[in-house]
């Protein structure tokens, strides 16, 4: 689908159409080492293992031709293998890893966003030997811990997922946190120089600690730069539906908005279409994966959330030294190089020397750890609730 382009027509067009026939057909071609799932329904490409009554089953393509001592690894994700979004970045760090090592075997499923089906799918690769059930879906959190508690010689990881203290979870569950909000406050940073309305915006796919913190860490690092910009968000309730995101983007633009950050997934095609459909101009800040090409006329930045690095590093440590009991791996703008909000070349042209000088100390800061992002769940302040990033004094973190 990357690859699909025809003359005269606009790349995010195209991706939009391409995008709408692979959730339509539910099991279009998504390359040979994925399964997709609907509902509490996963069609699988070649041997099928059904998990149980709901039918759900079991995803048992592969990619690889490792033998019997295969390091088998199940990776679940809320969207398609090639969205150019979240499980995109899962799926591409997965294929390094295989890259990397042939002892490495990864299956994915696509499109659960059914915590039952999550269960059930991962009962399924469990119940098959895996030794690595990888959920990259943060609204997953009580499915794994189910998992963990069924399956106790299965390796269970689920991100994004920040623990409190004192929070005890079974020896075979890890948690991973990619503080994706590090690029977002970025992105907010760069948004704050680049609006000319002084009025920026959030569309967002769910309320849950580790989506919510994208959109109030943007909101925190355009106040970082300007401590009295407009700020304004909705929960669209989707991943995928362009349509709900055109709509919501076109009310956030009428309301004077004209930077406006994609906290979801496919949807940003419909708020990417917004934007150029805009009597002015209007940014689109698209998140998980590199974004620029789907129009560079209306994505400012990307917000970059170093999801490939964190997924080809775990994987890698699964089939390596493995994961201490309990564990949990952290990884951020310091530990992750893939976390940014890249300045491209028509955006820089749009700076002065003054504005270009600050971003760059902003991003010197958080890699540094000199600008202290705070996390969702843990530690004073938070930023995992509405509101959280415009309660937060900039200049407490580091800013100013």
């Amino acid at each position: 689908m990357r690859e699909s382009e025809s003359r005269g027509a606009p790349r995010w067009l195209l991706l939009v159409t391409a995008i709408t026939m692979v959730l339509a057909a539910c099991a279009g071609e998504t390359g040979e080492s994925t399964t997709t799932a609907q509902g509490t329904e996963t069609t699988a490409e070649s041997t099928e293992t059904t998990a149980d009554s709901t039918e759900t089953t079991a995803a048992s393509s592969d990619t690889t031709a490792a033998g019997d001592d295969a390091y088998q690894v199940a990776l679940i994700y809320p969207g398609t293998a090639d969205d150019l979004s979240w499980s995109n970045a899962w799926f591409d760090g997965a294929e390094l890893a295989m890259d990397a090592n042939p002892a490495i075997s990864v299956e994915s499923v696509e499109l659960l966003n059914d915590p039952a089906a999550v269960v059930q799918q991962g009962s399924a690769f469990a119940s098959q030997g895996f030794d690595l059930i990888l959920i990259a879906h943060g609204a997953m959190v009580e499915p794994a811990l189910t998992l963990a508690e069924q399956f106790p010689d299965t390796q269970i990881c689920l991100a994004p997922y920040n623990p409190t203290e004192g929070e005890e979870w079974p020896a075979n569950l890890c948690w991973i946190d990619v503080a994706q909000h590090n690029a977002n406050f970025i992105a907010g940073a760069l948004a704050a120089m680049v609006t000319e309305s002084g009025h920026i915006a959030s569309l967002n796919g769910f309320a849950f600690p580790g989506l919510t913190r994208q959109p109030e860490a943007f909101n925190l690092g355009a106040r970082c730069v300007n401590p009295d910009i407009t700020f304004t968000q909705q929960y669209i309730e989707t991943w995928t539906d362009t349509g709900i995101a055109k709509s919501a983007a076109q009310a956030q633009i009428a309301g004077g908005a004209d930077v406006i950050l994609s906290a979801t997934d496919s949807a940003v095609f419909g708020i990417i279409e917004a934007a150029a459909e805009a009597d002015g101009q209007v940014w689109v800040v698209p998140s998980y994966y590199e974004s620029q090409s789907l129009d560079p006329d209306h994505v400012m930045t990307s917000a970059i959330h170093g999801l490939a690095f964190a997924s080809t590093s775990i994987i890698e440590q699964g089939a390596g030294e493995g994961f201490e009991e309990s564990a949990f791996l952290d990884f951020d703008a310091v530990n992750d190089p893939e976390i940014d909000a890249p300045l491209y070349p028509n955006i820089q042209e749009m700076l002065s020397d003054e504005d270009l000088a600050l971003y760059e100390d902003i991003v010197a800061g958080v890699r540094s750890g000199e600008i202290t992002i705070p996390d969702e769940t843990v530690g004073d302040p938070t930023i995992g609730t509405e509101g959280s990033g415009a309660a937060i004094d900039p200049a407490s973190i580091g800013c100013g």
